[in-house]
């Protein structure tokens, strides 16, 4: 790969500083006063005699370009023709057409692919992508079971935004199962706090082990307050195909009036251990027994590679 090169916007023109100039094979240059604004970095590039027949660009590798210090050149760079300059012809930073080019022939080396040789797929392939989204237009259900889940990406991210048509206080919880499992291969621990009355409630952990499924999340409850209060999940699953390990799923889950005192925060781990360990393709949440989602109740399903 061509090594970078450096620029500079406020080079000043000078004049070679050789005693009798430099013949077509010098290899050491300097200007006639203390070069000012010229790159500290290597390589670069001069024209000699720029505007004239006798224009050459050379490539500076090193060197500080004084008398004690010259700048040690390539002679005809870039295509120009190495020939004598004389002591006081024009010495100038220049751009060249090496400068243009090589950029477009990269691009042009990858074979349609992405700039800077990535593979098309980084540039063409969303990230993030929907799997699919549902917005409950009544208050009858009370499972959202995603099936046929695709194994393409690397991981799968869950958001919910909903209410709960429960009219007491119950768990509030959603529940979720792997691949229609309902053996006893769940666990989960949570840490909460929450605000109902007025009082915060210390941070509490809770934990069970051996379930039928594992909390996923928690909702508000239709007697939570006004009929727009909402909670909301946000989980994600790593590496759901992986056949090596149990599934994971990390969840921050919360709830809030914005104007009394109800407020609840919760972060879940939730953990699925089969006997076979096997990729997801299928992923219930359940409302609590005995309720269904409200009406407006959004559940989303995405990928993320």
């Amino acid at each position: 790969m061509a090594p970078s090169r450096y620029y500079s916007n406020i080079a000043l023109a000078n004049t070679i500083g050789n005693s009798g100039g430099i013949s077509n094979s010098a290899t050491g240059l300097f200007t006639a006063t203390a070069p000012s604004g010229y790159p500290s970095q290597f390589p670069f590039t001069l024209a000699l005699d720029p505007g004239t027949s006798s224009m050459e660009l050379v490539s500076v590798a090193s060197g500080a370009g004084t008398s004690g210090s010259p700048w040690v050149i390539s002679r005809g760079f870039d295509g120009t023709t190495a020939v004598s300059h004389a002591n006081g012809a024009v010495v100038a930073h220049d751009l060249s057409a090496y400068d243009v080019s090589t950029s477009r022939s990269h691009e042009a080396a990858q074979q349609g692919a992405g700039p800077h040789g990535l593979p098309a797929s980084a540039w063409d392939t969303a990230a993030f992508a929907e799997i699919n989204e549902t917005i409950l237009t009544n208050s009858t259900t009370a499972v959202q079971t995603w099936n046929s889940i695709p194994g393409t990406y690397s991981h799968l991210l869950v958001v919910i935004l909903g209410r709960l048509t429960e009219t007491t206080a119950l768990t509030d919880y959603l529940t979720m199962q792997f691949n229609g499992d309902s053996g006893a291969y769940y666990s989960f621990v949570q840490n909460e706090t929450n605000n109902t009355s007025g009082t915060l409630s210390a941070p509490t952990a809770t934990t069970t082990f051996g379930a039928s499924s594992a909390p996923f999340g928690r909702l508000t409850a239709s007697q939570g307050g006004a009929a727009v209060n909402a909670g909301a999940i946000f989980a994600i699953i790593p590496w759901y195909t992986s056949t090596a390990f149990n599934k994971v799923v990390l969840s921050m889950t919360g709830a809030g009036d914005g104007t009394s005192a109800l407020v609840d925060g919760r972060v879940m781990s939730g953990f699925y251990n089969p006997p076979v360990q096997a990729a997801v393709s299928s992923l219930s949440v359940s409302a609590p027994s005995g309720s269904f989602f409200k009406t407006g109740t959004a559940l989303g399903l995405y990928g993320l590679s």
